[in-house]
């Protein structure tokens, strides 16, 4: 803020707004204020000025209002002016000759923050006005870091420190919870609807929540839709049923709002902690459909202390290969042989023992580090596919998983390929494995990404078939050599003893040339059935388990 001598310098312009009836005061008002480095509007009653302050109210930073007017006079200009919440922050400095203390203190009662005389003596004047700007605007960035301009929540920072004061005053036993709040997929609304659109449903949503939240005590917006409140804590859980409404009919859409809830807070511990607590609960129930509320709790903390020892382990575990590569055999029901395998990679941690993949692929997906692992498996797989050629085993080939990240990474195939070749591999015995979940998330970044890797000559195959929503138009849109149907479609059909279904996939697979694998198969009824309706071989415990790099090599052997 630039000040000289308690005057505004020339380069800080600033509006004032001149509401004063006497057309030559006008003038020599404009005349001294411009050359204080102002820019100036002005009105010749209330009512003209109201209009200029509802047209520029965010850029005035002071009305300098005569009290006696026709039409509307400053009494009425005040009056208005305090109805409308829009401009609290514009400080309003009374000038007028008028002598009457009566006159000074309604003024006053009315919303003025100061009163000077006319005639007027420019020094006092300035020296008034500049002081009002600069608290205004003191006051204004204070007022900034408080609260989010858009929902009128307090700041996140502020909010923390609002429920620290809380915790301060409040010294009884009283008990607090923290609520959270996070719209599902608010980035593709901000897509399709607008920012302008998305802005007022915050802020509307905002509105609502500290209006239907038991005990609300503070709200505050903790990231772009992400909100958090400060609620007195409630003993039973049947307040949760007055957020079913909140979001219905904003922006004339369906809007998934989720909600996480610390019950009880430790105010030993951070507020942000608590925040992040809550929104830990919420994330846990983004993907579950008719799940709106969930509750933090010592499970929770469990899994996210598990995850956060995995995150700080997968580094060393990569190093010191922690990370062991199995094999799970694939059978030709036409041959009678091993075809091929599977390459499973199980994680032995030295202190928490055997990690399942279900926990701790989800971790590495999320951090990105899966794309590090993927490629060591596939490195494994390498070594092992030279190793059987070398012990003069047969030649069969050999699946890796790989994730979605991998697909977005614009060298994978290069990088498949340089370890291939670093181990004299033929490409045809290396195939690449993705689950039909994958296509979902950005089928033309895959469908590029797969076609380069048969480019380099390696074989694709469509993992767990039949499990999600897309298998047919996966089949349809990727580029495949091999289809791989999921293990529960093999079950239900065994259970059931209708195989309609595993036939029709069979067919299908047939049409579009594509070799067919079974996975989990178990029994010999089922190999059996597998075997009549064409399919090509199977992956299942009937013949073999997942396998260590000794087993497998011993199974090739006999």
């Amino acid at each position: 803020m630039a000040h000289h001598g308690g005057r505004l310098t020339k380069n800080a312009k600033r509006t004032l707004l001149v509401v004063e009836d006497n057309a030559i005061n006008r003038e020599i008002l404009r005349a001294i204020l411009e050359s204080e480095g102002f820019n100036v509007l002005e009105a010749e009653n209330g009512l003209e000025g109201l209009k200029l302050l509802e047209e520029h109210y965010e850029d005035t930073s002071l009305v300098l209002l005569d009290v006696y007017m026709p039409i509307c006079d400053g009494f009425e200009f005040l009056k208005q002016k305090r109805a409308d919440k829009r401009f609290d922050s514009v400080p309003v400095i009374v000038a007028t000759a008028s002598e009457s203390r009566h006159d000074e203190i309604t003024c006053l009662k009315l919303g003025a923050n100061d009163f000077i005389l006319k005639p007027y003596n420019v020094d006092i004047m300035m020296n008034r006005i500049n002081n009002t700007v600069h608290l205004r605007e003191s006051a204004s960035i204070v007022n900034q870091l408080t609260w989010d301009k858009l929902t009128g929540l307090y700041s996140c920072e502020f909010f923390y420190r609002r429920v620290d004061n809380v915790f301060t005053t409040i010294n009884d036993d009283t008990m607090f919870d923290i609520v959270c709040s996070d719209i599902v997929n608010f980035k593709s609304l901000n897509e399709r609807y607008g920012r302008k659109n998305c802005d007022r449903l915050l802020k509307d949503l905002a509105r609502r929540l500290c209006d239907v939240l038991p005990g609300y005590i503070a709200g505050g917006r903790i990231s772009g839709d992400t909100f958090a409140f400060l609620i007195e804590h409630q003993r039973n859980r049947a307040w949760v049923r007055q957020l079913d409404n909140v979001s219905k009919g904003l922006m004339g859409t369906s809007l998934n709002v989720k909600f996480g809830v610390v019950e009880c807070i430790d105010r030993s511990l951070s507020v942000s902690l608590s925040c992040d607590r809550a929104i830990i609960a919420v994330d846990g129930i983004k993907r579950t459909f008719g799940v709106d509320v969930a509750w933090y709790d010592d499970k929770i903390r469990q899994q996210q202390l598990a995850e956060q020892i995995i995150m700080e382990s997968m580094e060393l575990a990569l190093e010191k290969h922690q990370f062991a590569v199995y094999f799970q055999p694939k059978h030709s029901l036409r041959l009678n042989r091993t075809c091929g395998a599977e390459a499973l990679v199980r994680w032995i941690h030295p202190d928490l023992g055997y990690v399942h993949p279900n926990e701790f692929i989800p971790v590495f997906e999320r951090s990105g580090f899966v794309v590090r692992l993927d490629l060591y498996v596939c490195e494994e797989v390498c070594h092992e596919i030279r190793r059987c050629q070398e012990l003069g085993l047969p030649s069969v080939s050999i699946s890796f998983n790989a994730s979605q990240l991998d697909f977005d990474t614009p060298d994978f195939a290069d990088q498949v390929a340089a370890l291939a070749d670093k181990y004299g591999v033929d490409r045809s015995l290396l195939h690449v494995e993705l689950t039909e979940t994958a296509y979902s998330d950005n089928p033309k970044r895959l469908i590029e990404a797969l076609k380069e890797l048969r480019e380099h000559g390696f074989k694709v195959d469509l993992d767990d078939f039949g499990s999600g929503y897309s298998s047919l138009a996966s089949l349809n849109m990727l580029p495949l050599d091999v289809m791989k149907i999921d293990m529960s479609i093999i079950r239900q059909a065994s259970q059931l003893n209708d195989y309609r279904i595993v036939h029709s996939a069979i067919q299908m697979a047939q049409f579009l040339d594509l070799e067919t694998v079974a996975e989990g198969a178990e029994t010999l009824g089922e190999v059996e059935e597998l075997k009549a309706l064409g399919c090509d071989a199977i992956q299942g415990y009937y013949y073999s388990k997942p396998l260590t790099r000794d087993e497998f090599e011993k199974y090739l052997a006999t």
